[in-house]
């Protein structure tokens, strides 16, 4: 009995992963959720979204077909999604045979999966409703979750599990928390004015009863707010003598910040060209990750007893004490 036992074991232990095969896992899965957004998008401004006749053919005797750019851009958007069905799949799965086990990467990636039902759902709704500009918001604003949620299982999955610390003072700290606020209100003053111009969906499509120089002045104020309050706190970090990668992950997020606001402005001027429209959606993808990616590192893992971290962490789900202790 005891044998067999210890043979089911060793067989299930064949399938695990390691930490640094796990952190790929989840690399892969937020490059493409992020690439999603981008041939998503696409789909929307050049008109592509009936591309193709039938659904998963895209014609009625070919699975593949590249007849004309629109047909071109709608398949490019399908096999991308389906690339990032598996990655989040693999995610989920992953999580669960990595080893050592962490619950925390089981729920990160889970997120992901509920990501990804939201934005069918919402898929459909948007059509429902004719491509109303909310619903298309809604949209942008779930993938900008779902970002998230992949950014920070990078890098959970990048660092070691167990109860965090700062490495800055709490009012640096607070102060980037506020930063991280203000991109995310972005992400809402921006769909708003696509919603009241000319891509927010097709031809026919409602838009908001909104004049858009004057919710374009209130996404640029937003973006000149978060700007101010990111020189700020990396000035503020400077003089503190903050470890460098923290410092050189807010100079990469000001570039970032400083790109993305010369594309607003530039489309603006340029009468909202839909190309420029699709780069400054790719930069709000990148913004968020990056804004992310700098605040998480504003925290480090705390040294803890490496048993205690073992049985808190590394506990594989309905493995009994017992089954843990040596015989």
């Amino acid at each position: 009995m005891n044998n067999n036992s210890q043979v089911d074991q060793s067989s299930g232990e064949r399938f695990t992963l390691s930490a640094q095969a796990y952190r790929k896992v989840a690399i892969v899965a937020l490059a493409l959720i992020g690439i999603i957004v981008v041939t998503g998008a696409a789909v929307r401004l050049t008109g592509s979204g009936l591309g193709c006749e039938d659904w998963p053919n895209c014609s009625s005797t070919e699975f593949v077909e590249f007849g004309n750019p629109n047909q071109t851009i709608e398949q490019v958007n399908r096999l991308f999604t389906g690339l990032v069905s598996v990655a989040v799949i693999a995610a989920v799965l992953g999580s669960l045979r990595r080893r050592p086990y962490r619950r925390d990467l089981v729920w990160w990636s889970a997120g992901l999966v509920a990501g990804v039902i939201g934005q069918i759902v919402l898929g459909g709704i948007t059509v429902l409703v004719d491509l109303h500009p909310a619903a298309v918001g809604a949209h942008f604003l779930l993938s900008m979750l779902l970002v998230s949620d992949a950014t920070i299982l990078v890098w959970k999955a990048s660092h070691e599990a167990g109860p965090t610390r700062p490495r800055v003072s709490t009012a640096n700290l607070n102060l980037s928390r506020v930063a991280v606020a203000t991109a995310a209100l972005l992400m809402v003053t921006g769909p708003i004015v696509t919603g009241s111009g000319p891509h927010a969906g097709d031809q026919k499509s409602p838009r908001f009863d909104l004049l858009i120089p004057d919710v374009a002045r209130v996404h640029s104020l937003n973006m000149w707010l978060f700007l101010i309050i990111s020189v700020i706190l990396l000035v503020r970090l400077g003089r503190a003598k903050t470890p460098s990668d923290i410092l050189r992950r807010g100079y990469f997020l000001l570039i970032v910040i400083l790109i993305q606001g010369g594309i607003g402005y530039t489309q603006y001027e340029l009468g909202i060209p839909a190309w420029l429209v699709l780069a400054h959606i790719a930069g709000a993808t990148l913004l968020v990750g990056t804004v992310l990616w700098f605040h998480l590192g504003l925290s480090s893992v705390m040294a803890t007893d490496s048993a205690a971290t073992e049985s808190l962490t590394s506990r594989i789900p309905g493995q009994s004490e017992e089954s843990l202790s040596p015989t």
